[in-house]
């Protein structure tokens, strides 16, 4: 008896497999989470506030990512990621136009600097990046 599978299952495992395939990375911006904190008297009263996360250039840079490197999965856990990608985007400043604004760094799992660079455009940095990563130097 010939076994038949539903459609989905047909098209969806070779997106799996190719998903599979493809190294996972994890984008951050280098701005720091900021605690801050008080303590007064015997009585122990406090406030602790904690600020930071994920930034608006950070979503932007994941938005360039799926753009212009589609051979690599952006993934929210850290853990799980093969590379970190850490790219600081600032936004053009008429008064510095000949200052690079995207400057990126590449960090393999164990935490290793693979690849560091600036640029003027965001595309151009993400570019770069995929390059270290897929290991396609002309991409």
């Amino acid at each position: 008896m010939k076994r038949t599978y539903p459609l989905f299952l047909a098209l969806a495992l070779p997106l799996a497999i190719a998903a599979a395939d493809k190294p996972r990375i994890f984008v951050t911006d280098s701005h720091p989470i900021q605690v801050s904190g008080d303590v007064s008297g015997s009585d122990v009263k406090g406030a602790l506030s904690f600020s930071g996360g994920a930034s608006p250039e950070n979503t932007e840079v994941m938005k360039a990512f799926v753009q212009h490197c589609p051979d690599v999965l952006i993934t929210g856990d850290q853990d799980k990621a093969e590379y970190t990608v850490r790219l600081d985007h600032e936004p053009r400043n008429p008064f510095t136009p000949f200052e690079h604004g995207n400057k990126v760094a590449v960090f393999n799992k164990q935490k290793d600097l693979i690849y560091s660079g600036s640029t003027h455009l965001l595309g151009n940095a993400v570019r770069a990046a995929c390059a270290a990563i897929t290991g396609h130097p002309g991409k």
